[in-house]
């Protein structure tokens, strides 16, 4: 417990006064002992236990009140139900906040959202508490800064809602470096968070090391957990899924999925959802019976005036939104997408065996749907330098290594947003790409299959209706062995990888056969292999597209926030955001010049790329961390959680002198009832039988 007045608990040594005046009254008369009195001490002997009870009973009542009194004046301060307080008086208080769309959830339609409650919330208390210093780090930038007052959490930019995920490893980290760099100053972390399980990552491997640098800090470290876990039932989200644009006739159309989910399945419900395109508005019913419905293919006809050209038909694109009606999170009621003709799926081969290039080649260029452009080019590795690959997806390279201008031209590719896959030549290569090369062959007779594989993402993720891609059913022959640091997607029986994305490269990967007879049945089973490489290639188109989808916030390659570390964005649909913070707000953006709502915005379209940036789909699903699992992570460490809700008008941290006035008061009535002398029985004379009085 926290006291606003510390130095009055001195005054606590006044609780022994009444037992000290109890003992000079004890010492005030002295025992004589007298005959006549032995008759009366011994009738009195039955309730002496009960009087000498009585008597320490008062003493200790007196005691308590004096304490009580003492204490109510010191002020004392209570987090939750006289729990320790977060902090020393005077320490440092460093506040983590989760900026995620999530916390955008109200107690009702227009109430006050759980960020917004917590922002409120933890000023006040910081202000009772009389913390010396406030450090806020944010979810956007997870960067400390030093705040004049613990009142300026309330109109602190890096506090306001965004629409990109948490990350509270990171947070976590942020806030161990910057104690460790302050020179043993005791603080408290406080975590303003719904607890989400996206946002909290429990297996991810950094929370081990993120509790040994809290527990070998020198200084006094707390840790308050200002949780609000609890779900919206009724909530519902909308998001639009590959909005695509297709000619029809002379003219175009805009063909979308749009997904209407809610947290748990519910009574039926039919949501309006509307659509905007520039200047034109529609209404589309959706009806959602049980968690999620899905409208497929919903086909919209272009009007060429919301489209933005360069004079080029295949430059075509614009942009748009969807929305459904206010509910209790107002941050998943609207979904931004851009759309544009899809551009040609270019890719390059460059390959040692004719028939890895002959196969490679065919599953490059045959494109997943009729209406989809594909072509592609063999090249040999000496000519690869000098090939353009300004608009090329993907590059297949089943030759050594490159190096050199090869190695230089590749990697460029990559760094645009290219995706490359290896496959091993029979030339040794000593060289890597992406911390990544090859080992020695190995023979497998009988041929093997792989032993387990990722389904939840990478080039062998399920499909869209949740099956599994056959990896288990292909035959490897021959495969050689990746040498480096990478992620394993599929593992063969004896351990060794057969497919591995380069850490830190996402758009490299090394894959440990050939689709030549020889290695394995790839080209003969050839859903696995064209699968891989068409995935691979619709993540390369995404970077020349002219108009794409992306995940506020998102560091990797194709991210909001990496392209907008690359590119000047400007916003040109969705609420104003900083300008500092443009990969991590919801809306459409434009790289290039400015632009304006009017045909300005469809001329500067035409000469940069439009991008769409929504809340990640995680952000959706209702998954809560689990009480326990947080304690998990925090174990061993000075912890406290608190739970509340959105419009919580209770504080975290109260002033409880009322409690300890009353407690005095309750003390002194029940001391005085004991106090009172005790009802004396008239006495009862025996008379004999016919006496008369």
């Amino acid at each position: 417990m926290t006291f606003l007045q510390p130095a009055i608990l001195w005054a606590l040594s006044l609780v022994a006064l009444p037992l000290v005046i109890h003992l000079i009254n004890q010492r005030r008369f002295q025992s004589v002992e007298w005959a006549a009195m032995m008759f009366l001490r011994s009738a009195r002997a039955l309730s002496r236990g009960y009087t000498r009870l009585r008597r320490w009973l008062i003493m200790l009542l007196r005691m308590a009140a004096v304490a009580a009194a003492v204490v109510a004046v010191s002020r004392p301060l209570s987090q939750g139900w006289l729990a320790a307080a977060g902090g020393d008086r005077g320490g440092t208080a460093i506040v983590l906040v989760d900026r995620s769309p999530s916390m955008a959830q109200a107690s009702g339609p227009g109430g006050e959202s759980k960020l917004d409650t917590a922002r409120r919330q933890l000023a006040a208390s910081l202000e009772s508490l009389g913390v010396g210093r406030t450090i806020l780090i944010d979810s956007v930038s997870y960067r400390p800064v030093e705040l004049d007052s613990p009142r300026a959490i309330l109109q602190a930019t890096e506090a306001e809602p965004a629409a990109a995920a948490a990350d509270l490893p990171r947070l976590m980290q942020a806030a161990c470096e910057w104690l460790s760099e302050s020179q043993g100053e005791a603080a408290t972390i406080w975590i303003c968070s719904d607890q989400r399980a996206n946002d909290w990552k429990t297996a991810d491997p950094a929370w081990e090391p993120i509790r040994e640098t809290l527990a070998k800090l020198p200084q006094t470290v707390r840790l308050t957990l200002l949780g609000y876990p609890q779900p919206a039932e009724e909530n519902l989200s909308v998001r639009v899924v590959d909005p695509v644009l297709e000619p029809r006739g002379n003219a175009w159309q805009l063909v979308m999925d749009v997904e209407v989910r809610r947290a748990a399945a519910g009574r039926p419900l039919r949501v309006p959802v509307g659509i905007e395109l520039g200047r034109a508005r529609s209404t589309v019913e959706v009806d959602l019976a049980g968690a999620e419905a899905i409208l497929p293919r919903h086909a919209i006809p272009i009007d060429a005036d919301v489209l933005a050209t360069s004079g080029d038909p295949s430059q075509a694109r614009g942009f748009g939104r969807v929305s459904i009606p206010a509910d209790e999170n107002p941050a998943d009621n609207e979904f931004y997408f851009a759309f544009g003709v899809p551009p040609v799926r270019r890719s390059v081969v460059v390959a040692d065996d004719a028939q890895a290039r002959r196969v490679l080649g065919l599953v490059a260029g045959i494109p997943p749907d009729r209406l989809l452009r594909a072509a592609g080019d063999a090249v040999t590795a000496e000519a690869f330098a000098a090939t353009p690959l300004d608009d090329v997806a993907v590059v297949l390279w089943q030759s050594a290594v490159p190096e050199g201008p090869a190695a230089e031209a590749l990697m460029k590719f990559v760094d645009r947003g290219g995706e490359v896959i290896f496959l091993p030549p029979d030339a040794a290569s000593n060289a890597r790409f992406g911390g990544l090369g090859w080992g020695a062959w190995s023979e497998h007779s009988p041929p093997v299959r792989p032993a387990s594989w990722r389904t939840e993402e990478g080039l062998l993720a399920g499909t869209r209706s949740g099956d599994p891609l056959p990896v288990g059913e292909l035959e490897i022959r021959r495969s050689r062995a990746i040498e480096g640091e990478g992620t394993p997607l599929a593992v063969l029986p004896d351990g060794s990888p057969l497919v591995v994305r380069a850490t830190g490269r996402g758009g490299v990967h090394f894959l440990a056969t050939t689709p030549s007879s020889r290695d394995s049945d790839l080209a003969a089973n050839g859903v696995v292999l064209y699968a891989i490489v068409q995935r691979a290639i619709d993540v390369g188109v995404a970077a020349v597209a002219t108009a794409r989808q992306a995940d506020a916030g998102a560091s990797g390659r194709g991210g909001a926030a990496a392209a907008s570390d690359s590119f000047d964005w400007r916003q040109v649909d969705g609420p104003p955001s900083p300008s500092t913070e443009a990969g991590f707000h919801a809306g459409v953006y434009v790289t290039g010049e400015g632009v304006a709502r009017d045909s300005a915005a469809r001329d500067s379209a035409a000469r940069g790329g439009l991008i769409a940036v929504n809340r990640p789909a995680a952000e959706d699903a209702a998954d809560v961390v689990a009480d326990r699992q947080v304690d998990a992570i925090f174990e061993g460490l000075r912890f406290t959680r608190f739970e509340r809700k959105a419009g919580d008008r209770n504080g975290i941290v109260e002033e409880v002198w009322r409690l300890f006035l009353t407690a005095v008061l309750v003390a002194l009535v029940v001391e005085g009832l004991l106090c009172l002398p005790s009802r004396t029985r008239p006495a009862v004379v025996a008379r004999p039988a016919g006496v008369v009085a």
